[in-house]
């Protein structure tokens, strides 16, 4: 990831959106399926505090729904062992799902809402 300028940001990692280049804009209140900028790679959010999430060897279920393409790589320790949670106050659960060594949610387990610096959009993607 690479801030281009102020509200540019170049994607270049695969792992959760195609690579290329995003707007970002403040995040004043994040929502499900939205991408953000993390303080860290682009990641998509999945979960929000209070919903309902398990962890299972097939993937990661939000409120009952598999999120696609949420299977942990096999031998990849997680933080969260399999079973049903709710997601803490101030967290969320983040997720590349375009590659399954994607070091997100499904083997971190929550971020904190504070490492989001703000939503993208994709301008251009490979």
């Amino acid at each position: 990831m690479l801030l281009l300028y102020n509200n540019l940001t170049l994607n270049a990692s695969d792992s959760a959106t195609p690579i290329g280049l995003y707007r970002v804009k403040p995040a004043a209140k994040p929502n499900r399926g939205e991408l953000v900028l993390l303080r860290m790679p682009i990641k998509q959010i999945w979960a929000l505090p209070g919903d309902h999430v398990r962890f299972a060897p097939e993937g990661v279920y939000r409120e009952g729904q598999l999120i696609p393409n949420s299977a942990p790589a096999p031998g990849l320790t997680h933080v969260c062992p399999y079973g049903d949670y709710t997601v803490p106050p101030d967290m969320f659960l983040g997720m590349g799902t375009n590659d399954p060594d994607s070091w997100d949610g499904r083997y971190l387990c929550w971020l904190p809402l504070s490492l989001i610096a703000g939503k993208v959009s994709p301008i251009w993607t490979r």
